[in-house]
């Protein structure tokens, strides 16, 4: 059998992609259609791009991926990249052939100069096509947790609830007052009803771009459009102010009683993200009913010496690589710097989500 690859009609192959999606994908937490409307037509940065594979003689499609337009920042200089994501092959024609051949598709637009760089969060099993493609294996998404309340360890191991329970007071009020005794001076945090940019949370990005040589956009309109218009997750922020102002804001997502850290905003990482994280540590222990905190940043980042500090340990469950490629040869000063994951701010928030 042959195939071929075509450039996709967004509006028109919609219902192409979301089936592909629907038919390869396993969560049942995302409506496809919404999504496919979301990343790919509603990008504040542009519409994105896909391409659809077909196997020539039955004019079946078979396979699709995307790529979103995203302001990167290298060393302070914006350029637009693209994040790779919706790689997704019907079972029945999953080679390593007819994956390259649609892998390649965005590799060969960076080396047309299309755009000057791309990067993904592939899994293991993808990560083996981007690298036969030609891109670049330039570090790992990893997993932090916190533990706040041991109660759901307990009555995984003790069958008696109330003795579990029992057992698990100590515990959980020394986890709690140890994180109250930290609490810094003239510093509150507040859970805001709805995710909300203003001119303030701009300017904690633009701190950012001048601490870190590369970094995805993390404007106002990407805020805007990325928690609060996401149209299958309900995203929750979290402000904190120090010394008077805006110090920082966390992004989450809560599912069940765990609370999944997406990205985080800093105007000064040394002096203000620990007390930062036990301010909202704290003010989560007042809702009384989450047990564990969960945060999937870049191996790299260096919040991980932070989460450390506070007690978050390493889990081995985060699976996903980061990826990159940028043509050496067209651009000669930023391959080497985006290829570079010590260069990276990269969170969970920075995939395709």
């Amino acid at each position: 059998m042959g195939y071929v690859v075509k450039l996709a009609d967004l509006e028109r192959d919609k219902e192409i992609m979301v089936n592909i999606l629907k038919n390869n994908r396993s969560r049942q937490d995302i409506d496809y259609t919404k999504r496919i409307d979301w990343i790919y037509l509603n990008n504040p940065f542009g519409r994105a791009k896909a391409w659809i594979i077909w196997e020539e003689t039955k004019k079946i499609p078979v396979g699709f991926t995307g790529v979103f337009p995203r302001p990167v920042f290298v060393d302070g200089k914006e350029f637009m990249a693209w994040n790779c994501g919706d790689f997704s092959i019907e079972k029945k024609y999953r080679t390593l052939g007819v994956a390259l051949k649609l892998r390649k598709e965005a590799k060969l637009a960076v080396d047309s100069g299309e755009v000057p760089f791309l990067y993904a969060h592939p899994n293991r099993r993808m990560e083996v096509i981007h690298l036969r493609a030609g891109h670049q294996k330039i570090g790992q998404m990893v997993r932090f947790a916190l533990p706040l309340r041991i109660d759901r360890y307990l009555k995984e191991k003790i069958s008696w609830n109330i003795l579990a329970q029992i057992l698990a007071l100590p515990v959980n009020t020394f986890w709690q007052v140890k994180f109250a005794l930290k609490q810094a001076k003239n510093s509150k945090g507040m859970f805001l009803p709805r995710v909300t940019c203003r001119a303030v949370h701009e300017q904690l990005f633009e701190s950012m771009k001048s601490r870190f040589r590369v970094i995805g956009i993390r404007n106002c309109a990407y805020l805007d459009w990325k928690f609060a218009r996401h149209p299958n997750f309900k995203y929750g922020q979290y402000d904190f102010e120090a010394d008077g102002r805006l110090r920082g804001t966390i992004y989450f997502l809560r599912k069940g009683d765990t609370i999944y850290l997406i990205d985080v905003l800093c105007d000064d990482f040394e002096r203000y993200v620990l007390p930062m994280f036990v301010t909202f540590i704290n003010d989560v222990y007042r809702q009384g009913d989450v047990s564990a905190l969960s945060f999937i940043i870049q191996e790299q980042n260096p919040l991980t010496a932070f989460l450390r500090a506070l007690g978050f340990k390493q889990r081995d469950d985060a699976t996903s690589a980061v990826i990159a490629y940028a043509n050496a040869a067209r651009q000669p000063e930023v391959a080497p710097v985006v290829l570079n994951a010590a260069n990276w701010f990269m969170t969970v928030g920075d995939r395709d989500a």
